[in-house]
């Protein structure tokens, strides 16, 4: 069983709660095959019938409610006061101090990736954690981004003080977010298919080859313009941000400074409050989603047949790398075209209300909760695994007999995925995710879809394409989460 938003808090808090109880005990540690501990005997035909069915009625249902609902729906705030201003630059140092430590036991630690504390963290606490606490708390990354407050002291130096308050170069408004397309993809690509991600001197040296990268590209646009649209994450984690039921959190701006209102909001109508994204911010949106699929992907049975693999001798991953380079671009080829395609036809169906880009850029946020959904049902078993590694790798970062956390002899297990009713456990909440995720898109689509259309007969059918999309990709992902994977 492989892992890939809305009822979010509480498979998270749930995975915590495990991954948490769980450090200290004995037992056996499966690490990243621990997943595959159990085959299920479920009637998984039915299971990925009945969710795109539930997806298919979520339509039918939403359909029927009235426009002034929806109105209703992206009013309901309440304010809960004012941030303070100010600490953004400290938590910013902070992170940088972090990361360079983790840098260093990159190429100082131990070369066990499952020991080495810099893995676990880009993998486990930083990629799928903090992803997840965006969710709950908003945009924690426009502080916590190991740029903004070195940006903030180079500006206090002679010489690039002059650089950082007028940057050589204005970031042209053609170039969008694809900067943040072509470094996001080739994270995934590094993480999906490079022979070695998890290697600690391999991934230290990304790691700071990726932070010079985009200091660079903030000393030439300057820091609002370069985060804002050319950085991967800080465009990443302030798009997951928007499903935050405090989405009233500021974007800081370069130095981490500023103040905004924090209001509370059901989860995901934060979505319903942004602006349409540009091509570029939809093109981002829609690799979000692409590349966690074909992660799910790459490791079937049926993926490994099809570039001639035996699943049952994997080869390693030096062994696949151009076809699945090329399966990694074909998948995000093939979903681009198919989301381009389904609002290009819903757009023609409503009579052009809007312009196509306009359309374009406002139907992708309906995809943001889709693509948070799979990256919560796939990386949950991993997490619930490798939180309780990372916790113990930090407790002595340098190998040097520490024990920061005082956990010293503590021990990981993964022996709740060899039991059946726990598994079982995880697969239902698994499966409620991504439905769940898919019908908090669909919601969210025929609500865009009644701002730009007014009629409402022509936004219901206007919607159709979209909907037989996520009925077909609902059926694909539980397809995945239920297909046997090599281990």
């Amino acid at each position: 069983m492989r892992s890939g938003g809305a009822a979010a808090g509480a498979w998270l808090a749930l995975a915590l709660g495990l991954a948490g109880g769980l450090v200290g005990r004995p037992g056996a540690a499966l690490a990243h095959t621990s997943d595959n501990a159990i085959v299920l005997t479920l009637p998984s035909d039915l299971y990925i019938a009945g969710g795109s069915l539930v997806v298919g009625l979520s339509f039918l249902l939403v359909a029927l409610v009235g426009t002034s609902r929806f109105a209703r729906l992206e009013t309901a705030v309440r304010p809960l006061g004012r941030m303070p201003a100010g600490g953004g630059t400290s938590l910013s140092l902070a992170s940088f101090l972090v990361m360079l430590a983790l840098i260093g036991a990159g190429f100082l630690g131990t070369p066990d990736p499952l020991a080495n504390p810099l893995p676990l963290t880009v993998w486990t606490l930083w990629w799928v954690g903090l992803t997840l606490l965006h969710l709950v708390f908003g945009n924690l990354w426009a502080v916590l981004n190991p740029w903004s407050g070195l940006y903030a002291l180079l500006g206090r130096l002679p010489g690039l003080g002059r650089r950082v308050a007028r940057p050589p170069w204005r970031y042209p408004d053609w170039l969008g977010h694809w900067p943040a397309v072509v470094q996001f993809l080739g994270f995934a690509w590094f993480e999906l298919v490079h022979p070695a991600p998890q290697d600690p001197t391999i991934l230290a040296r990304a790691a700071g080859l990726y932070f010079l990268a985009n200091l660079a590209g903030m000393l030439l646009f300057g820091g609002a313009a370069w985060l804002g649209r050319g950085e991967a994450f800080s465009v990443y984690f302030r798009i997951v941000s928007w499903m935050s039921p405090l989405n009233g959190r500021p974007e800081a701006a370069a130095g981490g400074e500023g103040a905004g209102r924090l209001q509370l909001t059901p989860p995901g109508l934060g979505l319903l409050r942004v602006a349409p994204l540009p091509l570029s911010g939809a093109a981002f949106v829609v690799l979000m989603l692409s590349t966690v699929s074909f992660d799910g992907l790459s490791l079937t049975f049926r993926w490994l047949g099809a570039i001639g693999v035996n699943p049952l001798e994997f080869p390693g991953r030096s062994a696949v790398l151009l076809p699945n380079t090329l399966g990694l671009l074909a998948t995000y080829g093939t979903l681009l075209a198919c989301y381009l395609g389904v609002v290009w036809l819903g757009h023609r169906l409503a009579g052009r209300p809007t312009p196509l880009a306009e359309a374009f850029g406002g139907y992708a946020l309906s995809v943001v909760p889709i693509a948070f959904g799979y990256h919560l049902a796939h990386y949950l078993t991993i997490f619930m695994v490798d939180a309780q590694y990372a916790a113990i790798a930090l407790n002595d970062p340098f190998g040097l007999g520490w024990n920061l956390f005082g956990l010293r002899g503590a021990h990981v297990t993964a022996s709740f995925l060899m039991d059946f009713h726990a598994v079982r456990l995880i697969w239902h909440s698994q499966i409620a995710i991504i439905v769940i995720a898919h019908v908090v898109g669909v919601a969210l689509a025929h609500a865009i879809a009644l701002r730009q259309t007014a009629a409402r007969g022509r936004a219901v059918v206007s919607q159709i394409p979209m909907t037989a999309l996520m009925i077909c990709y609902t059926l694909f992902g539980l397809w995945l989460l239920s297909a046997p994977v090599a281990g």
